[in-house]
């Protein structure tokens, strides 16, 4: 019994290994094992302090992009909403701040229409845009930007 467990173990284990590499796609698959982060990539590059929370690597992100990080680039809106969900989701999320047409993710200016990195930056220090002309309303209509 032992032994044909063993086989189909052995067996699925090829089937898997096969069907994997006849669909990889052509990027290389990388791993942390693989990945080049130096503790100066690291300061230089922080992550948030929810992402870290969360256990984020740089290949949550920066899937796909190989291993060097220090030549990843820009994951953009595709990036942010593939866990973030969609803009008018997240406009929703916040729809309470449309009494006030305070809600930044539907704005009366743009509706849901910005780009994330408009305000929010991963390894930097995140910006309202909404301050470059609401400089005095945007304290009182919300907290700092994560």
């Amino acid at each position: 019994m032992k032994h044909k467990a063993f086989l189909a173990l052995c067996a699925s284990m090829l089937l898997c290994s096969f069907a994997f590499s006849a669909g990889a796609p052509s990027a290389k698959i990388t791993s942390l094992v693989d990945l080049n982060v130096t503790d100066e990539l690291r300061a230089k590059h922080p992550l948030k302090p929810h992402h870290e929370k969360l256990s984020f690597t740089c290949l949550d992100c920066h899937e796909g992009q190989g291993n060097d990080a220090s030549k990843f680039k820009s994951i953009g809106d595709k990036g942010c909403l593939s866990c973030h969900g969609d803009k008018k989701k997240i406009a929703k999320r916040l729809e309470y701040m449309d009494l006030l047409k305070a809600n930044p993710h539907n704005s009366v200016h743009d509706g849901p229409t910005l780009y994330c990195d408009e305000c929010h930056n991963e390894h930097k220090k995140s910006t309202n845009m909404c301050t470059e002309c609401h400089e005095h309303e945007v304290p009182q209509w919300m907290g700092v930007t994560p």
